[in-house]
């Protein structure tokens, strides 16, 4: 197995990355195989990472439908969790359901092999390493003993049925409902209606169970993968007391130890931020009419539920990453390193970068709000990049694209006529009705067809300097990611990477200056 290192998403810090090789790619699987028809039937429902029919969108749903009244977040954050594990905590683990003791030395085996950097081996002593087949089931196993605990301490924690009733919310009821006699019997008098008005205006204002119930006590908990929070109704102290013995049991049990700037106690109003989502409790002032015992009333419909919201920031340092156009000034600008795509390469590389942030943040309250100038931006990035290609006005191409309240692009394929839209954010389906997590990704716009790569061909232009007239090759990477994950990226990897493509139509001259390591990062410049 060898090593390489990926960036991490915030800092500078990288994360290790361990790349088995064939062989041990299929034992790995057959191991994944085994294990997950052993522990899966077993697994805690709170667990959401990398298991059959679960995903960050699963884990958020439940905390959104079943987090009601949350008055304390708990927020974890293990130090290295892949690369701390304890081979030996986690061979007792695999003892306590598997007998056969030749599998158990194959999955010891797996642990204790070793990796390659920069040609030198070196031993491991902990851990399982990310990008490891058997990696992913190997966490859960070793996470389940935290879900058993867990689930220990809800059934200790948990009391009572429901909140006693607010002494003052059951005194305005019954002045409402002695004024509403009163009303019966006298008729509709202006001082009596009045007084109604008020006893309901003040009654809204308060809650109708007592939010401070000693009698009354919840714990929730949601894992995906290492990342796990717990959501207290209860006092401060005795979330404080539960946050200390789940780093207790990591400690003593797990041999893991917790991040401390990154695990603590916030209130559910201020809310935490889980699966790079901000969750936090609200209450709203939407009313319902109802029918109660034959009388039509008003009833408060959203009080202490879980919201869902795009952290800020986020949509801004998207913009900046695929270069949409300026954030402040709100101005769009076109990618000339799309040039020399087609226009359906072109419209289909826009689509699936927001489209993936979209219905990424799909369960947000907010994520139109959010999302709106993001959309802008890169919708008319798309228009002055197709108008940079055709050489025309940004006008032009909206008139061409323009089919009622969409923007639709038209081709051929061997005859047949076909059709693509412009993803805009009215498209996003917030409430799916099923998650359709294990459905295998479209992978199509990162393949080269036959037809489109002829089309390239034909064209007689180099997609790197821009001239034309020269002979034409095709260079060939083997994965676009590869790509993405080198540091120090030349000009024709970020076309490649711009385009979405395995595959770089350029001249022979660019070809053979590409190999010798020699092309320069100058394009259109006529001196290549």
């Amino acid at each position: 197995m060898r090593r390489v290192y990926i960036p991490k998403r915030v800092g500078n810090k990288k994360r290790p990355l361990g790349i088995p090789t064939g062989d041990s790619k299929l034992v790995q699987e057959v191991a994944r195989i085994i294990l997950e028809r052993i522990y899966e039937p077993i697994f805690s429902g709170n667990s959401h990472g990398f298991r059959p029919a679960r995903s960050c969108h699963t884990a958020l749903e439940q905390i959104r439908h079943h987090w009601a009244g949350i008055k304390w977040f708990i927020e974890f954050d293990i130090e290295g969790f892949f690369n701390n594990m304890d081979h030996e905590i986690m061979v007792k683990l695999l003892e306590k359901r598997i007998d056969d003791k030749r599998f158990i030395k194959l999955v010891k085996g797996m642990l204790k092999a070793g990796y390659l950097e920069d040609w030198t081996y070196h031993p491991t002593y902990s851990g399982t390493p990310q990008g490891g087949i058997v990696s992913p089931i190997l966490s859960n196993i070793y996470l389940h003993e935290l879900d058993i605990l867990i689930k220990q301490l809800e059934k200790e924690f948990t009391k009572g049925k429901g909140r006693k009733m607010n002494s003052e919310y059951i005194y305005l009821a019954r002045q409402k409902r002695y004024t509403r006699q009163k009303i019966d019997q006298t008729g509709k008098r202006p001082e009596l209606i009045a007084g109604l008005k008020s006893l309901d205006r003040i009654q809204k204002t308060l809650p109708s169970s007592d939010q401070h119930d000693p009698d009354y006590k919840r714990l929730r908990y949601c894992r995906y993968a290492d990342d796990f929070i717990l959501g207290v109704i209860g006092t401060k102290d005795e979330a404080r007391e539960i946050m200390e013995k789940v780093k207790d049991f990591l400690d003593s049990k797990l041999n893991l130890q917790t991040a401390s700037d990154k695990t603590g106690i916030s209130s559910g109003r201020e809310g935490t931020q889980f699966l790079s989502y901000n969750i936090f409790m609200y209450s709203a002032d939407k009313v319902m009419r109802v029918k109660v015992k034959g009388r039509y009333t008003k009833r408060r419909t959203i009080s202490n539920r879980v919201a869902l919201k795009v952290p800020e920031g986020k949509a801004q340092h998207f913009c900046q990453r695929y270069g949409y156009g300026d954030w402040q000034t709100n101005k769009p600008t076109h990618r000339p390193i799309l040039n020399q795509s087609s226009d359906l390469e072109i419209i289909s590389t826009y689509n699936a970068e927001l489209r993936g942030l979209a219905n990424y943040y799909c369960l947000a309250n907010d994520v139109k709000v959010k999302l709106s100038k993001l959309e802008y931006l890169c919708n008319y990035s798309l228009f002055y990049t197709l108008a940079a290609r055709h050489n025309t006005k940004k006008y032009k191409i909206l008139s061409k694209l323009k089919r009622g309240n969409e923007y639709i692009h038209r081709y051929d394929v061997k005859g047949e006529q076909r059709e693509i839209k412009v993803f805009r954010l009215k498209h996003i389906d917030r409430n799916p009705i099923i998650w359709n997590v294990d459905e295998e990704p479209n992978t199509l716009c990162l393949i080269s067809l036959r037809s489109e790569l002829v089309k390239r061909l034909n064209r007689e232009i180099c997609e790197y300097c821009g001239r034309n007239g020269l002979p034409l090759e095709s260079h060939h990477v083997r994965k676009v990611k590869d790509l993405k994950n080198r540091p120090n990226l030349k000009k024709w990897e970020e076309v490649m990477i711009a385009r979405n493509r395995k595959t770089l139509i350029i001249c022979s001259e660019c070809h053979d200056l590409l190999h010798a390591g020699k092309l320069p990062d100058s394009r259109y410049s006529g001196q290549v």
